[in-house]
């Protein structure tokens, strides 16, 4: 289910540089990954993932990666909130590893993944906020 991104980054959006921001809602539309950062630039006609991450740096964002990472996390906490469902379940029902999705968790937050989850979607959307480098206004 695509993530509807909090407001605070849908007022950004127009400030991002275009393919920032098309990458940006293709994550969002995805709920998480669009593909290898190679893959990303090939697409967008650029040189090389070098060119892609100098690209999404220059607009303040971090990796593809990380990114992904970041929009994910935020739709297995509202999935887990809305539909009560493990992160194993929502792992497994999307072909992921539940493993990995349980070391994105801790890899993003330092926390495991019960602990993220009674902090809520509220406060994974803060700490992407936070960790977009950017200055939004709330």
């Amino acid at each position: 289910m695509p993530v509807t991104p909090p407001a605070p980054v849908r007022r950004a959006l127009p400030k991002l540089g275009v393919y920032s921001r098309a990458i940006f809602e293709a994550i969002l539309l995805a709920s998480g990954s669009v593909g290898s950062e190679k893959e990303v630039a090939q697409r967008l006609g650029l040189r090389n993932r070098f060119a892609l991450a100098r690209l999404l740096h220059r607009d303040g964002l971090p990796s593809l990666r990380r990114l992904a990472n970041w929009v994910a996390l935020l739709s297995w906490v509202r999935c887990a909130e809305r539909e009560s469902l493990s992160l194993c379940y929502m792992a497994l029902h999307t072909g992921r590893h539940a493993s990995a999705c349980y070391r994105v968790v801790r890899e993003l937050t330092g926390m495991r993944w019960t602990e993220v989850l009674e902090r809520g979607s509220k406060w994974v959307e803060e700490e992407l906020l936070r960790d977009l480098g950017r200055q939004f206004d709330a």
